[in-house]
């Protein structure tokens, strides 16, 4: 086991430094993955929906892609029995900005599916987002749920609380409708389709909490020279301060583990 020396506990004190004055985004570059918290149902529920948000299991994808051309998410293939779909219609609503920067972390989406060539069906929705531009993210896919031709009392609602590996940034929204009995993708409908889909403001509760992107606050920072000190490492061990205690440990792990 390597002893710690004074010159020892100093060099790492400036290494933290470094690391911590870059903000968060230097841990966000290494998440593995994105989490998110999503309830569903008609739109007729959406006050219940609300409440039960924060009660919501956790979804976990794949870390978010930005990079490369657009393209569609899925492949849109004729009906085998003729029959049309389309989403009539879809509305946004973002909320919660905790630290006023105007990047929001939670976000409704509404939309209205139709069976245009009439009857009724059963359906399920695949939701996605892209960051400015680059590729589609799958982030969550709802249950199965009847529509009724073009009837718009079967409207469908998602709301979703963005909880970690969104970056601050402008975000549109893509919706695909799949036929349930047949498993096919029967409509794809988004930006280009309707504005209330595009150039959405979000970021993940994460950085809306941290502030500004996630950069660390002069009173973090400071905890974190100090936290090299076996008095606040005590402390911290003791139960003080667990969520920055959580980041500082992080930031430790890896500067022992690179020596």
């Amino acid at each position: 086991m390597k002893a710690y020396t004074p010159t020892g506990r100093w060099a790492r004190t400036a290494g933290l430094t470094l690391m911590l004055l870059l903000g968060r985004n230097a841990l966000a570059e290494e998440t593995l993955s994105r989490l998110s918290q999503s309830v569903e149902g008609p739109a007729s529920e959406a006050s219940l929906q609300s409440e039960q948000l924060v009660q919501a299991p956790v979804d976990e994808a794949a870390p978010l892609v930005t990079g490369g051309g657009r393209t569609a998410a899925s492949r849109l293939l004729a009906h085998p029995t003729g029959r049309t779909f389309a989403v009539f219609d879809a509305q946004t609503t973002i909320s919660r900005d905790d630290d006023d920067d105007g990047f929001y972390h939670r976000l409704r989406v509404g939309f209205d599916p139709d069976v245009t060539s009439g009857g009724s069906a059963w359906v399920y929705a695949r939701l996605y987002l892209s960051l400015e531009g680059g590729p589609w993210n799958h982030y969550f896919t709802t249950d199965v749920f009847p529509i009724d031709g073009e009837n718009t009392s079967d409207a469908y609602e998602v709301v979703t609380n963005l909880v970690d590996g969104y970056p601050t940034g402008y975000y549109d929204v893509l919706i695909e409708l799949y036929d349930a009995d047949y498993d096919l993708l029967v409509d794809s409908y988004g930006p280009y389709e309707d504005r209330d889909l595009a150039v959405l403001p979000l970021e993940d509760s994460y950085r809306d909490y941290e502030g500004g992107g996630g950069a660390m606050g002069p009173g973090l920072l400071l905890l974190a020279l100090l936290a090299v000190t076996p008095g606040l490492r005590s402390r911290r061990q003791g139960g003080a301060n667990r969520a920055s205690g959580n980041v500082i440990q992080a930031v430790e792990d890896r500067s022992r583990a690179a020596d």
